[in-house]
């Protein structure tokens, strides 16, 4: 049976075939889609670069317009990535089919399930949080017409997009309900294709979470190279020594599968750790730029809404990537506590050395960086928050 059928994972597998990321696939349907999401990309970003020329004397404009092609080079650089690492990608998703095969019981099969699940309703909140966003940004400028539309007064609503946007060779006023259409179903396109990115991550991520869990519990239930037995009663009779091979050789298998952890986390790394990079490195000053417009310029309802869900989207897809971050940390560094849980006194000499080599590897716990400079957790996102408000404080100081 294919792993990837259960519910746990129905989620992944559909968004990441919808813009041609799953690795399993057929290729020539993911080359198609891939095609036609990178010309729905300059379709989009050329109008936007247009708009970005010609308001540049226009500092309320020139601010949304450089905020929401932040969002764009942020897309690009995820389904960049996820490309170029497909074949790593691929081999992370034989690894998860491959550490199913390898629980040795229920209880093991039950840790596995949870932290799945888990990883289900994370992207499922996910999901369903930037989805609110996306509507709420998109219908900024439509709420006005409608309005208008219903309303006796003489007055009539700009012609605007949910993002700044200049069709050189097209009149506006002639095809404006079809240019808002095909605009904002690009919008929905790109914001698909972040979440979908973001859900294959979440995914790989919970399951190594999840094979750490594992793996502790594992360790905990060695068996000891010596048991007792008891009479019906549970009056202790005697106690016999068993063959100290059975608890050395479960230790062994656990060096394995913490050995097979480790490399997972490590190729995890290697695989996000660039667009790591780039997220953090446009989203830091567009929290700041996206408060200043906040502060400085929205004038109706409207605005205010669309751009506390704009910079709340931000927020959350940093906060996401940091917390995940930091639950592998905190998952790798568990295992030194269920060594610890371990009656090591009733192991062989051989058993307790094989404690110790585990014990010394579990004190470097396993993290994710942005660009390989700076590692990702609770603590680094509350500095990152702190960094965003000093630019935030910088911008109006120039006010």
């Amino acid at each position: 049976m294919d792993i990837f059928n259960q519910p746990c994972y129905k989620t992944t597998k559909s968004l990441a075939s919808l813009i041609g990321r799953w690795p399993y696939q057929p290729q020539k349907q993911s080359s198609i889609i891939i095609t036609i999401l990178w010309i729905v990309f300059f379709l989009q970003a050329i109008p936007q670069s247009f708009a970005l020329v010609m308001y540049a004397d226009n500092r309320e404009v020139f601010i949304e317009a450089i905020s929401t092609f932040a969002v764009d080079i942020v897309l690009a650089a995820k389904y960049l990535n996820a490309t170029y690492h497909a074949k790593l990608i691929r081999n992370l998703f034989d690894k998860v089919q491959r550490d199913w095969k390898l629980v040795m019981n229920d209880e093991e099969k039950r840790v596995l399930q949870h932290h799945s699940e888990i990883g289900r309703l994370l992207t499922a909140g996910y999901t369903a949080f930037l989805t609110i966003t996306l509507v709420i940004f998109i219908m900024e400028p439509i709420v006005p017409r409608i309005y208008s539309f219903f309303s006796t007064s003489n007055g009539s609503s700009s012609l605007r997009f949910a993002l700044p946007l200049e069709y050189v060779i097209i009149d506006k006023e002639d095809h404006y309900w079809l240019l808002l259409t095909i605009s904002n179903i690009f919008v929905v396109v790109f914001i698909f294709g972040i979440i979908a990115c973001d859900v294959i991550f979440i995914t790989l991520l919970q399951h190594i979470c999840g094979q750490f869990a594992v793996l502790g519990h594992r360790i905990e239930n060695t068996p000891t190279a010596e048991i007792t037995i008891k009479n019906e009663k549970g009056e202790f009779i005697s106690s016999q020594k068993i063959d100290q091979d059975v608890s050395y050789q479960h230790l062994v298998s656990c060096i394995q599968m913490h050995t097979r952890a480790i490399e997972f986390a490590e190729l995890l790394e290697e695989c996000f750790a660039m667009s790591f990079g780039v997220l953090v490195g446009i989203n830091l000053p567009m929290i700041s730029l996206t408060g200043f417009q906040i502060i400085t310029q929205s004038n109706t309802v409207q605005q205010i809404l669309k751009s506390l869900t704009f910079i709340a989207g931000q927020m959350l897809h940093l906060f996401f990537d940091c917390y995940m971050s930091q639950k592998l940390n905190d998952s790798s560094s568990q295992i030194a506590q269920s060594i610890a849980n371990v009656n090591w006194y009733k192991q062989s000499i051989k058993s307790q050395k094989l404690l110790v080599v585990m014990t010394v590897r579990s004190q470097v716990p396993c993290k994710l960086t942005a660009g390989k400079i700076m590692e990702l957790s609770i603590e680094s996102y509350a500095m990152m928050l702190k960094t965003a408000g000093s630019y935030f404080t910088m911008l109006l100081s120039m006010q």
